[in-house]
């Protein structure tokens, strides 16, 4: 039960101000085509309408009455009869009303809409002006006038959502912005250094990257699906980065040599030794470099060849990205193709988005072209009973990838040809095989 009428009528500003920035009516002058109505029914306010609910009921009924004296809402009655008295059945918040219902609600600590999306603009307004990455620049001076208007869509958020989590997205849009401007380490210490919170990145994650995705025209072809991986391919990392492989090569770190053969099943090679791999690669007999996108397919395959010694006898070394590959792979791996142009370059991944976003950014790391293997159109139809139905998204992303596709200036490469079918070919069946499933 409610103490006392100024409860009742913050609870009734509070819903209908909520409800007026929620809608469509939102930030327009009069006349409106309906007004926002909130009823004072069992089915809005059960608490009020219960056995013990009377006094709370009372109070509701009183302080519609109030606010409509103080011309903050209009309120409908009851037509009333014999037995029956005029009570409030509905309280309605027009354009006429919207500056007086605010005003009220501020006494009770009430937060306008408008004084934070402000808030928020004025903030991207800023990161916009220090940004030195044109791509950053436009897009958060887009967004700043986005907000200042009411609008979150170049966000991808609601009214709602940025009012209730506008802290969030303040911070997340700072990280962006500063990671967009070349900011780069670990984790907890970019974090610290942008928040004087360590932990506060972390819990941003998802948004940091959301912010990113949007901004960032290179991420619109390919972006990663996972927000880790967007974030690391930026350069932030939670964890030291490894270089996991199977074949035969020799490499020299701090006066020692080692031999990638000698660790089975495969090689868990510290990010520090990625210039000694890529060394060491260069200089071993290898006609053949294949990617592979999950760990049970990478060992399986390992398995299959008859180990790492045999790979190599065949002159073949298997690479495992981990999903999106991290930076320090995507530079090894592109450093590669420009030293040994008589290396083929093929990868085995899902046949879905992920799947071919991930062969997509690998094509792009090593310039060069990337055949698809195991994962063809032919093997994608042998395969369709193990199959998984396409959601609405992932059917939308797989046709911009494919619009991405042929209007690159690879779209003519054998490669992408094939690329190209394959997305055509899930578009067609909607749906999507996962690599184990070969």
């Amino acid at each position: 039960m409610k103490p006392s009428e100024p409860s009742a009528r913050c609870e009734l500003l509070t819903r209908l101000l909520e409800a007026y920035e929620r809608g469509a009516m939102y930030g327009r002058k009069g006349p409106w085509p309906r007004h926002v109505c909130l009823r004072l029914n069992a089915g809005t306010f059960p608490e009020a309408f219960a056995p013990e609910g009377r006094e709370w009921l009372a109070e509701l009924r009183a302080a519609a009455d109030a606010l409509e004296r103080a011309g903050a809402v209009t309120v409908v009655r009851s037509k009333g009869g014999l037995y029956e008295s005029r009570e409030p059945k509905e309280v309605r918040l027009g354009p006429e009303h919207v500056d007086t219902a605010y005003a009220l609600a501020r006494e009770f600590g009430y937060e306008p809409l408008a004084s934070i999306l402000a808030m928020l603009a004025e903030h991207v307004r800023d990161l916009s002006a220090r940004a030195e990455v044109p791509w950053a620049r436009a897009f958060l001076a887009a967004a700043s006038v986005e907000l200042a208007r009411g609008e979150g869509g170049r966000l991808g958020a609601s009214r709602e959502r940025l009012k209730r989590d506008w802290r969030d997205w303040r911070d997340a849009l700072t990280a962006a912005a500063a990671l967009a401007g070349g900011a780069q380490g670990w984790e907890r210490v970019v974090s610290e250094r942008l928040f004087t919170d360590s932990k506060r990145l972390a819990a941003i994650r998802g948004q940091v990257a959301g912010v990113l995705v949007r901004m960032d025209p290179r991420l619109a072809e390919a972006a990663p699906e996972e927000p880790q991986e967007v974030l690391e391919a930026y350069g932030l990392r939670r964890r030291p980065g490894l270089v996991r492989c199977a074949g035969c090569a020799e490499l020299r770190v701090g006066g020692r040599q080692y031999r990638l053969e000698d660790f089975a099943p495969s090689a868990h090679l510290p990010e520090g030794w990625a210039e000694a791999w890529v060394e060491g690669v260069s200089a071993a007999a290898v006609d053949v470099i294949t990617t592979v996108e999950n760990e049970y397919p990478f060992l399986s395959y390992i398995e299959e060849a008859g180990g790492p010694w045999a790979l190599g006898a065949r002159r073949e070394l298997v690479v495992y990205t981990g999903g999106f590959p991290p930076p320090v792979l995507s530079r090894a791996l592109g450093l590669l193709s420009a030293r040994r142009a008589d290396v083929r370059f093929r990868h085995w991944g899902d046949a879905d988005l992920g799947g071919l976003r991930i062969w997509w950014h690998l094509r792009r790391s090593l310039a060069r072209p990337l055949e698809l293997f195991r994962t063809t159109p032919e093997w994608l139809l042998r395969h369709h009973q193990r199959a998984q139905g396409l959601s609405a998204s992932e059917h939308s992303e797989l046709e911009r990838l494919l619009q991405a596709l042929r209007g690159s200036a690879e779209a003519d490469c054998p490669d992408v040809r094939e690329a190209c079918r394959l997305v055509e070919l899930l578009l067609s069946l909607g749906f999507k095989v996962e690599q184990e499933r070969y």
